[in-house]
């Protein structure tokens, strides 16, 4: 039978590892840029953070320094990976990168321009 501080590490790698899993199968499976990124930005930035975590608990008891650099990759990972999927939609969206056929609202044209928007005003 397992011990407690088994369980404990097995629970948050099983469900990181879902979610790594999960995030992988949207990068192939969703229609478009925004929708792939979505599903990177946030089911892969917690299964990370899961599997990081079972990783402090298992050496917890090695080193304190191990806790204190976990818990510094976890907070790195949720300031990082948001950040960047921001930029990458916001690139994207200003190159007019194709989107999916059942995107029917563009909710940003009032407030972001395209690169077709830009490229006219300078003419």
């Amino acid at each position: 039978m397992p011990s407690i501080i088994e369980i404990i590490i097995a629970v948050p790698m099983i469900i990181g590892t879902f979610l790594m899993v999960v995030a992988s199968i949207g990068l192939l499976r969703f229609p478009d840029i925004f929708c792939r990124m979505h599903a990177a930005g946030k089911a892969g930035t917690l299964g990370v953070s899961l599997i990081i975590l079972a990783a402090v608990f298992f050496f917890v008891p090695t080193s304190v320094g191990v806790v204190i650099r976990g818990l510094l990759a976890i907070a790195f990972q949720f300031l990082t990976t948001p950040a960047a999927t921001h930029l990458l939609a916001r690139a994207s969206y200003i190159t007019e990168y194709p989107v999916s056929d059942r995107t029917a609202v563009d909710e940003l044209k009032a407030y972001l321009p395209s690169q077709s928007d830009q490229t006219h005003g300078h003419e």
